[in-house]
């Protein structure tokens, strides 16, 4: 009813939408199209006459003939109904190229001629192949709407400057097409010989092993021996296929050399079928005619069925594309290349004083990163190693009684020397020296692994190798030179302690208490203190005068427990580790204070504070403009992709948005 025609008429233009898009996605130039788009491949084995059944379904002569093999390039052939499409006269029939778009060739035996020096043009004249296709679209208001791809015929043996593996190829360049899964395959296969051995049903197969998306093609039934026919294969008893089987009756060379045209082949192709015993009551679902309905029919049903996947496929991909294409950025302007580069060396320095500040918006989760970095230096690694060291590391009783009187000389003293106790305290002031500056070295790692995130925090680098080894050189140079006058501070808050032991400080401890606390330990250990007195006194009395006017000789080493009197040795032992454990104490707690202080202050700030200015002056010179500002080639290219699959997408979304509005209709 005239409904139903309406919605046919409807869905018919569903086919121009994918041809358009073709045409779109082959003019850009592009190696695979974004999307698989929904296709009829013809293939078969090169005798099997998938030449003659496309002319046939055109009704003109325009495809190559001869002895050997012809069709050397995919040929995507669109067919467009002028009469339906309202173009042109309703008469006129003619061809377009893509490669000469907008030219009207109205001679078909000029399309054949043009197919042929196109052919050679890349794949030469002695039966070389090629997979980049030719594409043609024939207007005419005789044929309806269908896209075609008619494949090179599957050949067994090498002829020409053809390679040995030409069978591998031509079946590989097949594959890459059928694989699509938006294709239906036509196999064409002569009726006249054994289906087990079809050529495009074997391929077919290997890639659709339902035959949910295959249309076989049986040609030369009128070929079939005397007594047989092709009843069984037609009806699928054989091979089923979903689509299945439409049977074909092609003009013959002798008939081609006669002048026979395609029309009066279509007309004895239905004369046969009709005439046939065994085809007779099957006539109307074969032939060229009910072929080119089949196929029309089948690629709609099949569009509407893909199009709304495909259509989000498209929409998703652009998005790809285009936040790709942001991250790339746009090309920098000669005249403005001193402003692009400000921008980024602002935005390096920025993020660079924002992860010392822990401003970071995109911080990670898993592990601490920039300032909590160097705080946990300061306030874990550096506290303890610093903690780690003892008073009396190193230091032992007898070295300090040995520097108790040898600061004593030939004084006797009724108390302990200042000397001693000063010699003493220094030395092991002296040891905090060593993880100070181990502090800064680690900071400065640090800083140096924040700078290397920056690079990676700062994307536009990435676009200029120059400029990002440049800033990574001066940024690295900057802390270097910081690191110096760091550690320089550091040596002098070690030797500020050592130049000036202040025993007024107000949490040492007084001589009196220290004193008290060395008796109260000397108690403690009275039973032991009398057993090793006792055998000093032991050994000193052993030491005896040869005669009563001789002296004993001087031992050329002499130490501390071999003179004087061992109790007060001992306690005066016990009151110098008490005042040195108190005072180191102190200016341990004041080295943890001020070490990181000075860090943070001449490198950390240092860096800090003067990184965008450094990089301003050592990189933004005029003369140096165009040799950081240069992008890589690669990234150049990228771009040039980007941009022009981001065009194709676009108008391939209008298109497909022109569908749904025939849809809604």
């Amino acid at each position: 009813d005239a409904l139903h025609e309406e919605v046919r008429e409807r869905m018919e233009r569903l086919i121009p939408v994918i041809q358009k898009l073709q045409d779109v996605f082959t003019m850009a130039g592009l190696g695979n199209a974004p999307v698989d788009l929904p296709q009829l491949i013809v293939i078969g084995s090169q005798s099997a006459g998938k030449s003659s059944v496309l002319e046939k379904i055109v009704g003109r002569d325009f495809l190559p003939r001869g002895n050997t093999i012809v069709t050397r390039r995919p040929l995507i052939l669109q067919l467009i109904n002028t009469r339906i499409h309202k173009i042109g006269t309703d008469s006129k029939e003619w061809g377009e190229f893509l490669h000469k778009k907008g030219e009207r060739i109205y001679n078909f035996t000029k399309i054949k001629d043009e197919i042929v020096r196109e052919t050679e043009r890349i794949s030469g004249s002695n039966c070389g192949i090629s997979s980049d296709p030719i594409n043609l679209k024939i207007y005419s208001p005789t044929v309806l709407d269908l896209t075609l791809v008619d494949l090179p015929g599957i050949t067994k043996v090498p002829v020409g400057d053809q390679p040995k593996d030409i069978e591998t190829r031509i079946r590989n360049m097949a594959i890459r097409y059928i694989s699509n899964k938006n294709s239906i395959m036509v196999a064409v296969s002569p009726a006249n010989t054994d289906m087990a051995n079809s050529e495009s049903l074997k391929l077919a197969r290997d890639i659709d092993p339902d035959g949910h998306r295959t249309l076989g093609v049986l040609t030369k039934i009128d070929l079939m021996d005397k007594g047989t026919n092709a009843w069984d294969m037609l009806n699928g008893k054989i091979i089923p296929l979903r689509h299945g089987y439409v049977g074909m009756v092609n003009r013959s060379q002798q008939d081609i050399n006669n002048g026979k045209t395609v029309k009066q082949a279509i007309q004895d192709e239905g004369k046969f079928f009709r005439s046939h015993q065994a085809y007779r009551s099957i006539a109307h679902k074969l032939g060229t005619n009910y072929l080119t309905q089949r196929l029309n029919t089948i690629l709609v049903e099949h569009i509407k069925k893909v199009l709304p996947s495909m259509s989000q496929k498209i929409v998703q991909q652009l998005q790809e594309k285009e936040s790709k294409l942001r991250a790339l950025g746009a090309p920098v302007p000669v005249n403005d290349k001193g402003g692009n580069m400000l921008n980024i060396l602002l935005k390096f320095s920025k993020a660079f004083a924002d992860a010392i500040d822990g401003k970071l918006t995109n911080l990670t989760q898993n592990d601490l990163c920039g300032g909590s970095r160097i705080s946990d230096i300061f306030h874990n690694v550096f506290a303890r190693s610093l903690k780690k060291i003892r008073p009396f590391d190193d230091l032992t009783d007898h070295q300090i009684r040995t520097a108790i009187l040898n600061a004593t000389a030939t004084k006797p003293s009724l108390f302990v020397t200042e000397d001693s106790f000063q010699l003493l305290v220094k030395r092991q002031i002296a040891r905090l020296k060593t993880p100070s500056m181990q502090c800064a070295e680690l900071v400065y790692d640090e800083l140096r692994r924040i700078a290397a995130q920056c690079e990676t925090l700062t994307p536009e680098l990435r676009r200029f190798p120059s400029l990002k080894l440049k800033v990574s050189d001066c940024a690295r140079d900057l802390i270097r030179r910081k690191l110096e006058p760091t550690k320089t501070m550091i040596a002098n808050l070690i030797n500020i302690e050592l130049s000036y032991v202040k025993t007024t400080h107000p949490n040492f401890i007084s001589s009196s208490k220290a004193m008290a606390l060395a008796k109260n330990q000397a108690s403690q250990s009275e039973a032991r203190q009398k057993s090793l007195l006792d055998g000093l006194t032991a050994g000193l009395s052993t030491i005896a005068l040869a005669n009563d006017d001789k002296l004993p000789p001087v031992p050329p080493v002499l130490r501390s427990q071999d003179i004087g009197n061992y109790e007060k040795g001992m306690s005066e032992t016990r009151i110098i580790k008490t005042l040195i454990q108190s005072y180191f104490n102190i200016v341990q707690k004041i080295i943890k204070d001020s070490v990181p202080k000075a860090v943070m202050h001449f490198l950390v700030h240092g860096c800090r504070n003067s990184i965008q200015g450094e990089l301003v002056k050592t990189l933004y010179q005029q003369t140096m403009f165009e040799n950081l500002m240069a992008e890589e080639p690669h990234v150049q290219k990228e771009r040039s992709e980007l941009v022009k699959i981001i065009s194709v997408l676009r108008t391939a979304v209008k298109v497909l948005k022109f569908v749904q509005d025939i849809q809604t209709e």
